[in-house]
């Protein structure tokens, strides 16, 4: 009975082998097809929008199909079946009314029956399973459905990685982009951790050198930052950099420094602390001012009335450029003027507080231009990420439009004479090159600003819209000289319509006007970084 239900036994588990492999033939290829169809669908995506490049599209493909692959034959030959549960499926596939299972059963104590009742079932069950024709009731078949599927889904995929994607410029752009964008990050952090370690700044200027760069910083590590949002994130942060570095500046000190400290570095008593302060090293004037008042009661009487002129010169001409300091070198001139030694070493040390203080405003003021400057560049390279160059696309030289004429060091000059008519024709000439950016080479107008970095637009031919007809009143059609000076010109002539004002005197209202406007929602996002850069190139 053992050795007739051992051969029924080898039976059923070749007949779940053929099982398995008829289940993989069908599952395998199955699973080789889903595969595929998601890259089909990722290809096609690929064609509407910037996903991927047909490289790409090809790589996945190959690997969604091997993947696939894997899945199901993992999961066809990972199915375990039971003795009972082999038997069961060979009854029913073969037909054999379930003789196996019971056979299997009452080997397994599962049915108890008298043992001679048992010998005979395996025997018939032995017998029944001789005549069993394997390959005509599990036959191992291929579904052409799916294989025509699988070459379809093949044929699509060649062609996606053969065929140019109209999706690669802008696939390449937006790459770019975020290349850009992550290389601004990292600049960021490492300009954060300068200013972190300046051991030059105080904590209260390390945090407000800080705040723009750490607001930026957050805004790029946002994700799916558009382009000319991150370009806007830069400029703001540059901007406000600007105007901090602008506030904290020492240079119109230090320019009066170096003819204001000559009478004291012409003394002998004051040398260390006059040539300091020509020299602009406001941290050694600092020390030698305190060092000064320590040596006041060494000196002579000469000498302290010789010190008392220079101090009052030097106070003197430090008026309007720093009324503080010129302040306390008056009181220290007054002091020694009227003998009182220790009034004078007390405004001289306070005098010496006031440069310590100065030299510290100049480094936070080198920091916020040096980050300002690195802001700038990082946002025009992010402003020109993923740009081609093309001609004719507002990337290339403008002609000059408008009036006005500059130079920069003798580079260069650029003049330019727009003409217009009033029904909306107009031309432009200009002379003078610009960069491809548009760029001026001619560097600041006669009322000052630099004309580098200047967002200029397209050109709109207006030459074939028609203009809009008005009917002028009667009186100006027969006395045109009454109403104004433009009914009496031609189309294409102009004259100098307004007054003239200086630049300098004007820019600043017309700045802090477009500031204010930026916080205007109406505004595109976009956009107002080209007006900060407008302005900011425009600066007397």
């Amino acid at each position: 009975m053992n050795e007739d239900f051992q051969r029924l036994t080898d039976l059923i588990r070749q007949w779940n082998g053929r099982r398995r492999l008829r289940d993989g033939l069908i599952w395998v290829p199955r699973g080789l097809l889903a595969g595929l169809l998601v890259a089909v669908l990722i290809a096609t995506i690929a064609r509407l929008r910037p996903l991927l490049d047909n490289n790409e599209v090809g790589y996945a493909a190959l690997g969604l199909g091997l993947a696939g692959l894997l899945i199901s034959a993992i999961v066809a030959l990972a199915q375990r079946y039971s003795l009972t549960e082999q038997a069961r499926f060979a009854d029913r596939q073969f037909g054999l009314k379930e003789r196996v299972s019971t056979a299997v059963e009452i080997h397994n104590n599962t049915l108890a029956i008298p043992p001679a009742l048992a010998k005979q079932q395996l025997a018939d069950t032995v017998t029944a399973v001789q005549t069993v024709d394997v390959k005509a009731g599990l036959p191992l078949q291929f579904n052409r459905r799916d294989w025509l599927m699988i070459l379809t889904a093949t044929a699509l995929l060649i062609a996606a990685v053969l065929l140019p994607n109209p999706q690669v410029n802008a696939l390449k752009k937006n790459r770019a982009i975020e290349q850009a964008i992550e290389e601004q990050v990292q600049a960021l952090e490492a300009l954060q951790e300068e200013i972190q370690q300046n051991p030059d700044l105080t904590d209260e200027q390390q945090q407000e050198l800080l705040d723009p760069v750490e607001n930026a910083l957050q805004q790029l590590e946002t994700g799916n930052l558009s382009q000319e949002e991150a370009v806007a994130a830069l400029s703001e942060a540059e901007a406000d950099l600007k105007e901090l570095g602008s506030n904290l500046s020492t240079n119109d000190l230090r320019q009066r420094l170096e003819e204001a400290g000559q009478p004291l570095a012409d003394n002998a008593a004051s040398q260390s602390l006059g040539q300091s302060l020509q020299n602009g090293d406001l941290a050694q004037a600092g020390a030698a001012a305190a060092q000064l008042a320590d040596d006041l009661p060494t000196l002579s009487q000469e000498e302290l009335s010789q010190l008392a002129q220079d101090l009052a010169q030097t106070a003197a001409s430090l008026q309007g450029v720093d009324d503080e300091l010129a302040q306390q070198l008056a009181e220290a001139s007054q002091a020694l003027q009227n003998g009182d030694i220790s009034a004078a070493q007390q405004a001289l040390r306070e005098a010496s507080g006031t440069l310590q203080q100065r030299a510290q405003e100049g480094a936070a003021s080198q920091q916020a231009q040096a980050a300002a400057d690195q802001l700038n560049q990082g946002r025009q390279e992010v402003a020109q990420a993923g740009e081609t160059g093309q001609p004719g696309q507002g990337q290339q030289g403008q002609q000059g439009q408008g009036q006005g004429q500059g130079q920069d060091e003798g580079q260069g000059q650029g003049q330019g004479q727009g003409e217009g008519s009033g029904e909306g024709q107009g031309s432009g000439l200009g002379e003078g090159s610009q960069s491809e950016q548009g760029q001026g080479q001619g560097g600041p107008g006669p009322g000052g600003g630099h004309a580098e970095n200047v967002f200029v637009p397209d050109l709109v031919d207006l030459s074939g819209e028609e203009g809009v007809d008005i009917e002028l009143p009667a009186e100006c059609i027969a006395n045109p000289a009454n109403c104004g000076g433009l009914l009496s010109e031609t189309p294409t002539e102009f004259t100098n319509e307004g007054s003239v004002v200086p630049y300098n005197q004007v820019f600043g209202d017309y700045r802090n006007a477009a500031y204010e406007a930026l916080s205007d929602d109406h505004i595109p996002l976009g956009m107002k970084g080209y007006v900060r850069d407008y302005f900011s190139s425009l600066e007397p």
